[in-house]
């Protein structure tokens, strides 16, 4: 045996990967990383070890078991004054991926609480298959053999197919006449996968560049600045020309691509200085939607699961078993983004068809699918909640938002400064989503401590705090860390609290083996700052127990340690890598540390 190499998981700070149970946590870390340097927080207490967290009001996140086994992750959201869902790109490219947790990190200024992958989409270009609207501005066209999904404004959500209506023509410069409208096929979509002819447009969300292939475009300045809409009419001066495209394009700029005899009419007829109008239109998505997004197959439609054989979905794609993404409605308006793990996960998985018979036991009256498999991905704040071996960068996605203070929820909210070097600070992310002054504080349950660790006043922000119980002086126990935020337009100030606790029983935990295949002996050895029961337990990688060295065991304090003899029951455990985990229950709680060894 020999002392697994580091392997960077961390604990207790902003960044793990896991707000489940403990045990679900537990196992999740391990399978992310599978050799251990340093002792590791397990979570025994806080987000991590509840089944329903309430993230901000409004917005909750949740872990269900079902039978086959399945395992769901639920993020339920339910709207207020201060809650809106809208799409997103995970970049800010339609044609560069990225992942889930970076897209959620780029926009936790802007109140980003929750968010879900979203559509399919090319992994030639990156762009999403259907379609991609935020608010007013039409990111991307739809895919009219496959469903999407409109939220309305208030949160209603509508799902089925939509197609582009969109014209262009040319406005006489010394008249004003309005000449013969032709059809725009598709917005920052490629001619390629639309059609041999046609004309597409481009705008900056696309790219610094439109595509180089075969055609003809000019650019075109819109009046006023803006973006393409959804719905409305613009105009605005052509400004250039160019053959085969490439043509970079900037913010309130376009680009018309067009291919064959369209892109040739194109050319003759819009002449640097000649006018244009182009009148958008997705029937469907309203001019005031906080959104559309692309997926399919429709998986619920007034209360009953439907076939999804309808739309353009390979058989493979219908049937296999696998993890899979999806958005629905309940009848009170609440919005569910559900996660259903997979065989990666260590769980059966759902098919296309099952998976809409969940979601109709679920109790929604309408459901959309997201993309899946590897591209099944959930995340909380910045942090991924859905156990994968990597994090695949992704085209879109869908996020929950929250206008009022918020602060991070952290995986395990006891921090033990003990000096070992292991989760002896804490580390929270305050949310500014509008501008004003905010301000966190932590103060000790029933009295005693009291200080203030952020005071600040400006436009919207993110700001991560490290509580550092040592450099404060906090003496150990429970706190309330609140933040406060007041907006400088005078609407109400909003606050919300996590609680953390300060406790030292559990510290500096070492694991350390010797000994050949016939009498391995590991021996993990550990300190503990008061009296305390003690569970020793070995797992393996996926967590399942192998041995129990200790099981509630009173333990006085001092330094101590536990014996494993690479034996499960009375036969030696297979090579691999093996983790053991000790956890001390005092009268601050439950507290644990984990460290591995790799067996040979």
């Amino acid at each position: 045996m020999r002392r697994v190499p580091a392997s960077g998981l961390n604990g207790r700070v902003i960044t793990p990967k896991a707000l489940i149970t403990a045990a679900a946590a537990m196992a999740v870390a391990i399978a992310a990383a599978p050799a251990l340097g340093a002792p590791t927080p397990v979570p025994t207490s806080g987000a991590a070890a509840g089944k329903l967290t309430r993230i901000v009001p409004g917005i909750t996140y949740q872990t269900m078991t079902r039978p086959g086994p399945q395992r769901l992750h639920m993020v339920s959201f339910t709207y207020n004054a201060l809650t809106r869902m809208a799409p997103a790109q995970s970049s800010g490219s339609l044609t560069r991926r990225a992942t889930i947790e970076d897209g959620m990190a780029s926009r936790l200024a802007q109140g980003a609480t929750a968010g879900i992958n979203g559509d399919f989409f090319s992994l030639s270009n990156g762009t999403p298959s259907g379609v991609l609207s935020v608010g007013p501005e039409l990111l991307a066209s739809p895919e009219p053999t496959r469903s999407s999904l409109a939220i309305a404004a208030g949160g209603w959500l509508s799902v089925g197919t939509l197609s582009l209506d969109s014209r262009y023509r040319r406005i006489d410069p010394t008249t004003g006449t309005k000449g013969v409208k032709r059809i725009v096929r598709a917005v920052n979509r490629p001619l390629a996968s639309t059609s041999t002819t046609g004309v597409v447009v481009y705008t900056s969300a696309y790219g610094s560049a439109t595509p180089s292939e075969p055609g003809y475009e000019v650019l075109v300045a819109l009046d006023g600045g803006g973006a393409f809409p959804v719905a409305g009419t613009i105009q605005g001066t052509v400004i250039a020309q160019r053959p085969g495209g490439g043509t970079p394009v900037a913010p309130g700029q376009i680009v018309l691509s067009g291919k064959n005899l369209s892109g040739v009419t194109l050319f003759n007829e819009f002449l640097p200085g000649t006018r244009m109008e182009i009148e958008a239109s997705i029937p469907g998505v309203a001019p005031d939607a906080w959104g559309a997004i692309g997926g399919g197959p429709t998986l619920v439609q007034d209360g009953r699961a439907v076939a999804s054989s309808r739309e353009s979905f390979s058989s493979s794609q219908r049937n296999g078993r696998t993890t899979r993404s999806a958005v629905g409605q309940k009848p009170d308006g609440t919005i569910l983004m559900v996660v259903s793990e997979g065989p990666q996960q260590g769980v059966r998985g759902y098919t296309m068809s099952e998976q809409a018979k969940m979601l109709e036991s679920l109790g929604l009256i309408t459901a959309m699918g997201l993309d899946a498999g590897g591209s099944s991905m959930m995340a909380i704040g910045p942090n991924q909640v859905v156990p994968n071996t990597g994090s695949r960068p992704i085209s879109d996605m869908l996020v929950a938002y929250y206008a009022g203070a918020q602060l991070s929820i952290p995986p395990d909210n006891r921090v033990t400064p003990n000096g070992d070097g292991v989760a002896d600070t804490i580390t929270l992310g305050a949310q500014s989503p509008v501008p004003g002054t905010t301000n966190v504080t932590v103060a000790r349950r029933g009295g005693g401590f009291s200080a203030s660790v952020l005071d600040r006043t400006g436009d919207a922000a993110y700001t991560p705090i490290t509580i550092d119980p040592r450099a404060l002086g906090m003496p150990e126990g429970p706190y309330n860390v609140t933040a406060t935020l007041t907006p400088a337009d005078g609407s109400p100030a909003t606050s919300q609290k996590r609680i953390i606790v300060v406790d030292r029983t559990l510290g500096a935990l070492r694991v350390s083996s010797r000994g050949a295949k016939a009498s391995r002996r590991v021996t993990a050895a550990f300190t503990l700052s008061r009296p305390a029961r003690v569970t020793a337990q070995v797992t393996t990688s996926r967590g399942r127990v192998v041995a129990t060295l200790a099981r509630n065991k009173k333990m006085p304090r001092g330094r101590k340690s536990v014996t494993w003899n690479g034996r499960s029951g009375k036969n030696l455990v297979r090579a691999g890598t093996y983790y053991v985990t000790i956890t001390a229950s005092s009268s601050l709680g439950r507290t644990a540390l984990r460290d591995g060894v790799r067996v040979r």
